[in-house]
């Protein structure tokens, strides 16, 4: 049976881990009164589960000339201990193993030297090993991953950039990332601000790259009787870089129709284009 330790810290009872107990020793159901600072208490009575126990202390007291300790101690448990893993303390005193006692059997505690005397206070501490049931490895906890976010990379930009042509050029908005595994998606969320038609029957596209690679065209805005009408446009994208090297997203705008200048940023808005990783 495993017990739990508590250490009265000069306010109150702190639980504490296995130690190597210090006197005076408390061993009892309740918590001791008026107790002074530096005192150990073991809950006699509060049993742990045996998955995470990780050592019990038997207790037995002497009625004199006992070289050998076994069978049941003081409060009913059987002595059973790990050869060699086990800690005998005497009338609050660390004995030494192989010169004041003899530990191998597991059952027993022989060669006892001297004998003890009447009203003698043996304590035998059998440390556990600590085991955990039904663990995962990393990699089945990687498997668990797949649609998970592995890294996230986000950029702006906020500078107008004006287009008057109907050949495609950047926007400035871009952003770069360096995926963990060619199987692996990268998820694109792109707003773009400040989309402005300058003049009447005036219009704008805009479309999403990868490196050189055209993947999406997100927004086609065309001005029929209204110059100045500023906007913005949004897109998602789920993309399969198959990479392991760093791949660049960005937008680019290209003047749809008509005369005057395409713009994107306008009066300085600030367009966003953020970057997920996500396990394939």
């Amino acid at each position: 049976m495993a017990v739990p330790i508590y250490v009265w810290n000069g306010t109150a009872w702190e639980s504490t881990g296995p130690t190597i107990p210090a006197s005076p020793i408390k061993y009892q159901a309740s918590a001791p009164t008026s107790p002074s600072t530096g005192d150990i208490w073991v809950d006699s009575d509060g049993d742990v589960d045996s998955g995470s126990q990780q050592f019990q202390r038997f207790r037995f007291v002497a009625s004199g000339g006992e070289t050998t300790i076994s069978g049941n101690d003081a409060n009913g448990a059987t002595l059973a201990y790990t050869a060699g893993a086990e800690l005998v303390v005497l009338n609050g005193s660390t004995l030494v193993r192989g010169q004041d006692y003899t530990a191998t059997n597991g059952t027993s505690i022989t060669g006892l030297s001297p004998a003890l005397v009447a009203n003698d206070v043996l304590e035998v501490f059998s440390f556990i090993a600590f085991n955990v049931a039904n663990t995962y490895t990393q990699s089945q906890v990687d498997g668990f991953r797949i649609g998970n976010t592995l890294q996230v990379v986000n950029a702006t930009y906020s500078s107008v950039t004006n287009m008057s042509s109907g050949t495609y050029a950047d926007t400035g908005l871009t952003a770069s990332i360096t995926p963990s595994s060619a199987s692996n998606k990268i998820l694109v969320f792109v707003n773009q601000s400040g989309v402005n038609c300058s003049a009447n029957n005036n219009g704008i596209n805009l479309k999403l790259v990868r490196n050189s690679t055209d993947l999406i065209t997100f927004a086609v805005a065309y001005c029929y009787s209204v110059s100045g009408a500023i906007m913005s446009a949004s897109t998602v994208y789920l993309d399969s870089p198959n990479t392991t090297s760093s791949v660049t997203y960005k937008t680019q705008q290209a003047r749809y129709s008509g005369a005057g200048i395409a713009q994107t940023q306008a009066n300085g808005d600030t367009s966003t284009i953020t970057l997920i990783e996500i396990k394939g």
